[in-house]
């Protein structure tokens, strides 16, 4: 009997750790953290290749000249997911042009210095889909023969 307890008791303290190491909880998957989209924004140069005196914009403006940058715009860089429009006039008129990204020098738009007006392009707002109901039509009683 003593030599069935000195083995039970040296199982009992060999069990312990293995089971542990058994049952330990899986390591946790990896989840992506959750980013917070970047708003849009757009920041303008009054010197190609993003030089010389910068100011960032997240709104449309009709008239830069109120932000003391009308005609002045020579580079750009969008921050954010979107596109913004660039017009020769004020409030969004004359010749316009849209932009994705950046653009290091304005020449190309042939908008070099004639930027009076901008907007960001509205992004289109998708409805959630849901499902539409299921409507069963009732059943046609039976008639009698």
């Amino acid at each position: 009997m003593n030599l069935r307890l000195a083995l039970l008791q040296t199982v009992l303290m060999l069990l312990p750790s293995t089971v542990l190491a058994a049952t330990a909880p899986p390591p946790l998957p990896s989840v992506p953290a959750i980013v917070a989209p970047v708003p849009l924004q757009i920041v303008v140069y009054d010197q190609p290749e993003y030089m010389g005196r910068a100011i960032t914009i997240d709104h449309a403006v009709p008239d830069l000249s109120a932000l003391k940058f009308d005609n002045r715009v020579a580079s750009l860089v969008i921050k954010g997911s979107g596109d913004w429009v660039l017009c020769e006039n004020r409030n969004y008129t004359g010749r316009c042009a849209r932009v994705q990204m950046q653009a290091v020098n304005l020449k190309l738009f042939q908008l070099n210095d004639r930027v009076s007006s901008l907007y960001p392009v509205p992004t289109p707002v998708v409805p959630p889909t849901t499902a539409a109901p299921v409507v069963t039509p009732p059943a046609k009683p039976n008639k009698p023969q």
